[in-house]
Formats: structure tokens, sequence, C-alpha cells
């Protein structure tokens, strides 16, 4: 470098210096282009040192980043609950500040809720729901809220930074009863056949859609909820709050809705086929065509909305008590049916 700056001026400049005679006027051109030429070699080395400033620093952070989620692993199957939860704080943090490891964060944090709370032997029953007047439903979930590790997770996932995630986040099937997943972003989470009863989603977001489909929902509260172009068909949502929900396009073919709340709910292009609606006050639900009437279960107690001229009637009407809905017990596969006290047959 330093003959470059050195003899640089006869190699880049000789004709020009060659043709100035003034021994003085030479030698400020020899120095003026020696000092051009030392301002581009520390130009070029200051560079070189921030790239490589930035090289260590990317990998150093790389090294940190895969130390952090080693450890949060690691933490994450302690037998100590405050370990796990601080686990899932860090990994929270890591998801945050790294989107390339976003996808690895969230499939460990769905692995751990899965494995924590699976469904495999879960028996569906009524032991942590009453009926009670005082409730818009008449149906109230009285269970025991969710390990706070598990709702520690769910609240992680549910506040996770938007970013692009492909395929399905798998959470189901789990057996999560008064799950917390209000105000937050439920994207692309997969909850099918999972029991979410009593689960809190007051206005939980998702755009692209949520898999509900086969969940057990009784008593859940959705109301104020964006679930557009949702997969909630064969679902149980009796006694649920669906207060100013947004269901356009959503598919709720087979989903038993007795005694569920519909005020102000959006239904424009959802699919209601063989959807159980009997008893169901549907007067202020928007968005509702004859069509989709026409192919859900309804009768006598059904309520249609005004802008559809009178009331529709269902070919099986049968007065629809909270008692009956209560006793419904719904099982994959199984179609929409009544579980009465006498043994009423499907509709």
């Amino acid at each position: 470098m330093a003959l470059l700056i050195w003899r640089g001026p006869f190699w880049f400049d000789a004709q020009l210096i060659d043709s100035i005679k003034d021994p003085e006027k030479k030698a400020q051109a020899v120095t003026s282009s020696r000092t051009t030429l030392l301002q581009i070699a520390l130009a070029f080395g200051g560079l070189a040192t921030i790239v490589f400033t930035a090289r260590s620093y990317l990998l150093t952070r790389s090294g940190q980043v895969a130390d952090r989620y080693t450890k949060a692993a690691t933490q994450l199957v302690s037998s100590h609950p405050a370990e796990r939860i601080g686990a899932i704080y860090a990994l929270s943090r890591l998801m945050r500040d790294s989107p390339r490891d976003h996808r690895a964060v969230v499939d460990l944090l769905a692995g751990f809720v899965r494995d924590a709370r699976p469904r495999d032997e879960y028996v569906e029953d009524d032991a942590d729901l009453e009926l009670d007047d005082s409730y818009e439903s008449s149906l109230h979930w009285v269970g025991n809220p969710l390990p706070i590790d598990v709702q520690t997770a769910l609240t992680a996932l549910n506040n996770r930074p938007r970013r692009y995630e492909s395929p399905w986040i798998q959470l189901g099937p789990t057996d999560l009863p008064g799950a917390a997943l209000l105000h937050g972003w439920i994207d692309n989470l997969h909850f099918e056949g999972s029991n979410l009863q009593g689960a809190d989603l007051v206005n939980a977001r998702c755009i692209k859609g949520v898999a509900l489909h086969g969940c057990d929902l009784r008593a859940a509260n959705l109301s104020g909820a964006r679930l557009p172009a949702s997969h909630i068909s064969d679902a149980n949502l009796v006694g649920a709050l669906l207060r100013w929900a947004d269901l356009r396009g959503s598919s709720l073919d087979g989903s038993d809705l007795r005694s569920a709340v519909l005020r102000g709910c959006n239904l424009k292009g959802a699919s209601l086929q063989q959807a159980d609606l009997r008893g169901v006050d549907l007067t202020e639900v928007k968005g509702l065509r004859h069509e989709q009437l026409a192919l859900a279960v309804i009768d006598d107690g059904t309520l249609v909305p005004a802008y559809l001229g009178k009331r529709r009637r269902g070919a099986a009407p049968s007065a629809v008590t909270p008692e009956d809905a209560v006793g419904r017990v719904g099982t994959e596969g199984e179609g929409h049916h009544r579980s009465t006290d006498d043994g009423a047959a499907p509709a």
C-alpha cells in the first residue's frame, strides 16, 4: 500500500507530471496526487473495517440467538413451572428479536401446548358447565383455569408478531377449557378437535382464518371476534356468545348453535349446511340469505331477520331448551343430534 501511494503519481499521472517543467509545481502535483491516493486507501480501509465488523456482529449475534434458543428449549422441559414460564418468555422475546427464527419458536411453543394438554383420551362431558339464567345464553363454564405455563404459551402465540406463516400452526387436538385468547392474533392456528369449553376469544382476529373444526366451544365467548373464512364445521357451539362476531365466508357446516347468542353476528357468505339452528334467535344477524337457511336445521323456535320476510319453518319442529342443549355431546363424524333424557331422535 505504501509503495502504491509513493509511486502512484508516477504510474497514474506520469504524463501530467512530465509536462510540468517547474520543479516546485511538479513537487506540488506529486504531493496532491499522493494525498488523493491516501484518502482513497483510507476510504477503502474504513469500508473493509465496517464490513468486517458487521460480519463479526452478525456471526456473534447468530451464535447468541442459537444459545438463547437452546437454553430456552432445555428449560421448557424442566419439572419446575417457574423455569418453564421463564423459558416461554425468553422464546417470546427471541421470536420478536429474530424474524428468521419466528417459525421455529412458534412450532416449539405449539408443541409444548400439545404435549402438556393432549386430548387423546379426553371424554366430553358437562361437568364444568352449568345452567344459569343470569347469563345471556343460560349456559356458563365453571371449570378450573389452565395451568399458568400452558396459558403463558398460548398468550405468547396469541401475541406473536404478524409475519408470513405457512402451513398451519398445529394446536389440536388439545384439552384447553377456559383458554384466554382474547384481543389476540389467532390467524393460522389449528385447534381441530380441541376442547375449548368456556374459552375467551373476545375480539380475537385473523385474516386467513382459524381452524376450529370439531371443537367443543360450549359456553365460549367469541363476541366481537373477527374470524372471516374460518373452518368451524362440526363444532359444538351450544350456549356460545357470538355477539357482533365476523364470520363472513366461514364454514359452520354441521355445527350445533342451539342456545347460542348471535346478536349482530355477520354471516354473509357463511356455509350453514346442516348447522343446527333450532330455537336460535337470528333476528339481528347480518348478511343472512334464504339459501343459507334452506340448508340449515331450523324449527318453529328459529327466529329469522325481518329482512327475510316470514319466519321459515323447519322439517322437524321442536322446542329446544337449554337443558337439551347442554346434554348434547358432539362426536366427530356422528352428525348433529339431540341428547335428551327421553332419547329424542336426530333432526
